[in-house]
């Protein structure tokens, strides 16, 4: 009887331990806790999480994830500017041709810093000759900016586009090594996001 008294009261003690139960904090909501600045905080797991897709479109293949550096995102997005950059990863991808494509997510402080990082990055191309560089465009129950650039690739000008957006304080942006855009939109799509 003694035996089963304390059998029990291990595994009582243990299901309180791991169920979080000792902790009086109230669970966070998508990782944030607005009353404790010190659990605003993104997690690797979140930004890493979100650029490596479950599943993926017909004829993608998941490569590699990698973490982004605050500094490697300044950089690369021309946010030098901008604070609230708290975390960032990259999800490498490969089509049917070898062709390369990046799912980038970058974690702020909150939705204020990630509309100013969407912009700061916007003001850092110029304006094209004709055209529109920015296209608002749809999908998953939100808006995205399509960006289109011109590059010189074997002697010619192709173009290039990007899709980014925000969701809550995140931003994530999609792009590849290709002059189609209708892959890079089905990448975007298969975020969920």
């Amino acid at each position: 009887m003694k035996k089963s008294i304390a059998l029990i009261s291990v595994f009582a003690v243990l299901m309180i331990a791991f169920s979080g139960c000792v902790d009086n904090n109230t669970p966070a909501v998508n990782g944030t806790d607005s009353g404790n600045p010190e659990t605003n905080a993104i997690s690797d797991e979140d930004v890493a999480g979100i650029s490596t897709l479950e599943t993926l479109p017909a004829g993608f293949e998941y490569i590699d994830t990698i973490p982004l550096s605050t500094d490697e995102i300044k950089s690369g997005y021309k946010a030098e500017n901008v604070s609230g950059i708290l975390e960032g990863s990259e999800g490498i991808y490969k089509d049917s041709n070898k062709t390369e494509y990046h799912i980038d997510v970058i974690g702020l402080e909150d939705k204020e810093a990630a509309n100013n990082f969407i912009t700061a990055y916007k003001s850092s191309f110029p304006p094209l000759n004709s055209g529109s560089r920015f296209t608002d465009e749809s999908f998953n129950g939100h808006s995205a900016v399509k960006i289109t650039e011109y590059i010189t690739a074997g002697g010619k000008t192709v173009s290039r586009y990007s899709y980014i957006w925000s969701n809550e304080n995140y931003v994530i942006v999609v792009f590849g090594n290709t002059a189609e855009e209708a892959p890079i939109r089905q990448l975007a799509e298969a975020t969920g996001y």
